[in-house]
């Protein structure tokens, strides 16, 4: 079993743990980030950055459909569902470098990748490895849930770790859930020709 020690150990290599991990190394501090799962977390891969990508493409199918009022001859879009999807994607690849761990790597921060687990109230295990810490910053995100709906199981369910792998333009979106990414799923695709509930 291989030991470190360290300054800062930050679960989670989202968001908040990357804005944690890279303020606390240049602050001198020695940090381990561990990370099982995607670096970027929901941010980078679930949520903010392919959601905005989709309602980018989505704003010019809809700019097409209104430009009535200002004089603009508006046309019915040819939308091609699969390639928003792959801009999505492009997207995500464009801004991954940075979230990457080579660049945490680079900035100094020890990455390892592999889940954690607590055994001790100062020590980690991850894999073979166990990091004791003089703090520790639990910054591990959520998981999408499907609501125990009666019938949920005979349809075709997507959460936001799903959805952005579709391809085929679904006909008809019944969203569960208002929050941002819920509300963003729901724009996009009503402006992208699907009917959405």
């Amino acid at each position: 079993m291989n030991r470190i020690k360290t300054d800062i150990l930050v679960i989670g290599a989202g968001s908040g743990g990357l804005s944690v991990a890279a303020g606390a190394v240049q602050m001198g501090a020695k940090v381990v980030l561990l990370e099982g799962h995607k670096m970027g977390g929901d941010c980078l891969n679930y949520g903010c950055v392919p959601s905005k990508a989709l309602l980018s493409a989505a704003k010019r199918a809809h700019a097409m459909t209104t430009g009535a009022s200002q004089g603009v001859a508006t046309v019915e879009p040819d939308v091609d569902y699969a390639a928003a999807k792959a801009h999505v994607h492009s997207v995500i690849e464009t801004i991954a470098p940075v979230d990457s761990e080579e660049r945490f790597e680079g900035l100094g921060v020890h990455v390892i990748r592999e889940y954690g687990r607590f055994i001790s109230e100062t020590e980690v295990q991850a894999g073979a490895t166990v990091i004791e810490a003089r703090r520790i910053v639990i910054a591990t995100g959520s998981s999408p849930l499907v609501p125990p709906i009666d019938g949920v199981d005979d349809v075709t369910c997507h959460t936001n770790e799903t959805i952005f792998d579709l391809r085929e333009r679904p006909e008809h979106l019944l969203v569960i859930g208002g929050g941002p990414i819920g509300m963003e799923m729901a724009q996009a695709h009503i402006r992208l020709g699907s009917k959405v509930t």
